[in-house]
Order: C-alpha cells, then sequence, then structure tokens
C-alpha cells in the first residue's frame, strides 16, 4: 500500500506531521496560566544623581548609615539615581575636597555630606557651584544652594529624604 501513494500524497501527509508536531512542540513551550507577560524588572531613573560624600567607612558608619536609607528614600520617590563616594585617607577638609571634586566632575546634581571634613568641603565650595544642591548632616549655615538637616524626634533618615527629594526636584528631576 506505501508504493501506491503519489509523491503528491507524501507532501501532504509530511506536512501534516510537520504541523502537528510544531503544534505540539508549542502547546510545550507556551506559559502555563495565560499569556500575561511577567513584570518588568528594570527600574527607569531620571537624569538626576544624588551622591552622598562619606566618611573612609562609607555607608558603614553609624553616621553615615541614616543618611543614605534618607538618600534611598528620596530615591525611591523620585526616581533619582543615588551613589555614595567614601574618602579614603586621612580625615582632612583637603582630602575630602579632592572627591567631592570627582562628584561634581561625574555630575551630581545633589551632593549629600555626612561627616565632619566632609561637610566643611562642602560649605568651602558650595558657592563656586550654585546649579548643584548640597545638603549637609548638622546644624551649620552656608551658601543658598546649602540645606543642612539636623537630627529630629523623627530621626535623621526622614530630614535626609525631604532635603534630598526637594533637591532632585529643583535640580529637574
Amino acid at each position: 500500500m506505501l508504493r501506491r501513494l503519489g509523491v503528491r500524497t507524501w507532501l501532504v501527509l509530511a506536512v501534516v506531521v510537520a504541523a502537528g508536531v510544531a503544534a505540539g512542540l508549542a502547546a510545550l513551550w507556551a506559559p502555563s496560566g495565560g499569556s500575561a507577560a511577567p513584570p518588568v524588572r528594570a527600574r527607569v531613573y531620571e537624569n538626576v544623581d544624588a551622591c552622598l560624600l562619606a566618611g573612609k567607612n562609607g555607608v558603614q558608619d553609624p553616621n553615615a548609615a541614616p543618611v543614605w536609607a534618607g538618600m534611598e528614600d528620596a530615591s525611591a520617590a523620585t526616581s533619582a539615581r543615588v551613589s555614595y563616594l567614601a574618602v579614603a585617607g586621612p580625615a582632612t577638609v583637603a582630602g575630602a575636597e579632592s572627591y567631592l571634586g570627582s562628584l561634581l566632575t561625574e555630575g551630581c546634581r545633589v551632593v549629600v555630606a555626612s561627616g565632619g571634613p566632609e561637610r566643611s568641603a562642602v560649605l568651602a565650595e558650595a558657592s563656586r557651584f550654585p546649579r548643584v544642591r548640597f545638603v549637609v548632616a548638622g546644624a551649620v549655615s552656608g551658601p543658598g544652594n546649602v540645606t543642612a538637616v539636623a537630627f529630629t524626634t523623627s530621626g535623621m533618615r526622614p530630614a535626609v529624604a525631604a532635603a534630598v527629594e526637594s533637591g532632585v526636584r529643583s535640580a529637574g528631576g
């Protein structure tokens, strides 16, 4: 019986078998539970960077940790990118100024300083960068583009978050 089938019949049978195999494979690889795509995990950031200038221990420093947490809260609220740079070497204003220069060169539009030398470096340089918003932890006075946040009963974290959010929004984020 196999010999009596013509070429055309064999081609039709081959196409039907191939279509069946393709349909079976598609059914196996199709997602179960509907055709909904998984949620997107990528985060879209604003084109504004908020940067922390911290002492040699970075965000592990007990004074810098709540400041960093406040910056992360501000990032969640505004979609600004946040990063930090720890000042290596001796804890001096001159040493902190060079690291501050790195943050400004990288395009940080909001700079937060948490340690003593870092605050002093910001206060010394802030007037030269009027388009950058600076936030310093602790009660100090400085140029108009510097916001000083002090520890309150609700803590440093929400105070820093509010100051950074304000700085990000004024920088266009």
